[in-house]
């Protein structure tokens, strides 16, 4: 699996990075957390649950010594980054237990490139869904926030099938918000949402 873009968090991390000025023992901590993240396509679904708790854990402890330090630019990117974390465990927990979203990706309507970064107006997602249950019908769902982590819109995609113990991609055209920075897929079975359940 590779590293989902919501959690890429190298940006914000780079940022706290340079505001720090590289030289001191916060900096070697965010950078241990930097090469957590590199850890994360080896491992399978619970240790990258747990990857995602510790560099929670470490970076709110880096937090905390740069609020003491007064040092507000690496705080603040810090706290986007920890957004991020927070907004991915969510998506996971949001989707059903059997199911995984294992890769997504997004191109830009007009042209042939996948986008590391979230462009905005007409957009083409896509997402590989994992089944290590029984066949199920699923529907897909992508929300959008902004660069606080608050929610902006979350849209409904197409309902597919994804057989037991396979893997299934779905597209969905979507119209990315002007003041979206970060998006987060999830999926759900089509039973339980339309029964009422919140995906």
């Amino acid at each position: 699996m590779s590293l989902p873009a919501i959690l890429d968090i190298r940006d914000d991390l780079y940022r706290a990075l340079e505001a720090t000025g590289e030289v001191d023992a916060v900096a070697e901590e965010i950078e241990t957390v930097l090469d957590r993240l590199d850890a994360f396509e080896d491992r399978d679904a619970a240790d990258r649950q747990g990857i995602v708790d510790e560099v929670d854990n470490q970076l709110l402890r880096v937090e905390e010594r740069l609020n003491q330090r007064d040092d507000d630019e690496a705080v603040r990117a810090l706290q986007a980054a920890r957004n991020r974390l927070h907004i991915y465990r969510d998506s996971v927990e949001e989707t059903d237990e059997n199911l995984a979203v294992v890769e997504t990706d997004v191109r830009q309507h007009d042209i042939d490139d996948t986008h590391e970064e979230l462009p905005v107006g007409q957009v083409t997602m896509t997402a590989t869904v994992a089944n290590t249950g029984d066949d199920a019908e699923v529907v897909a769902f992508v929300g959008f926030y902004g660069d606080d982590g608050d929610e902006i819109e979350t849209l409904r995609g197409p309902e597919f099938a994804v057989p037991g113990g396979g893997q299934e991609r779905v597209e969905m055209e979507v119209d990315v918000p002007g003041d979206a920075r970060h998006y987060a897929m999830s999926v759900a079975e089509v039973e339980g949402v339309r029964d009422g359940q919140s995906v």
